[in-house]
């Protein structure tokens, strides 16, 4: 796998069923969970301006979202969805192992990013079951740098994901929000 960040415009969606091999991602920040109450085990992490998350139910099997740019090169793990950012225009939802839905939406990052930091401050705050978030160093220290952001909270009978992906030279935020129910 391959994972470079390009532009908003590039990412792209994968669900994926089945073991992937995460070890040839460049990861940023990761962290590894286990939610007793639902039978599941949560790696998650950071990678560029995109982000992972693989859920292992007790029963073996293996559910994975990646949100990346140039996701997969090679992968033996059924595909669920694999599409482009453009070709999601209304909300994913997927029946398999486990009830998945995914969307997005897309601001303007010099008009959402005060926003933003108050929003991941308080997520913060509300201490949910992943909180990662990682800033990306810019040439010009005078330059705001960008972010993304990974928060991860139990809902009734499931999880759900809002992460945000910030592009400032593109002056855009692409906020998505998933729930995996169990």
């Amino acid at each position: 796998m391959i994972i470079k960040d390009i532009s908003y415009k590039k990412l792209q969606l994968a669900v994926l069923e089945g073991e992937v091999d995460l070890s040839h991602l460049n990861i940023f920040k990761e962290t590894y969970n286990n939610i007793l109450t639902f039978g599941i085990k949560i790696h998650s992490g950071i990678i560029g301006t995109s982000h992972f998350v693989q859920i292992q139910k007790n029963d073996g099997s293996v559910f994975t979202e990646i949100f990346a740019c140039d996701v997969l090169e090679k992968n033996e793990a059924q595909s669920l969805c694999f599409l482009p950012i453009k070709k999601i225009n209304a909300p994913i939802n997927i029946e398999s192992h486990l009830s998945y839905s995914f969307s997005y939406h897309q601001k303007s990052y010099i008009e959402s990013v005060n926003d933003i930091t108050t929003w991941a401050k308080d997520e913060q705050e509300n201490q949910p079951l992943v909180f990662l978030e990682y800033h990306f160093n810019v040439a010009n220290p005078d330059c705001p740098s960008s972010r993304t952001i990974l928060a991860i909270t139990t809902i009734p009978d499931g999880i759900e994901i809002n992460t945000v992906h910030e592009y400032q030279e593109e002056d855009a935020i692409i906020f998505s929000k998933s729930s995996m129910i169990f």
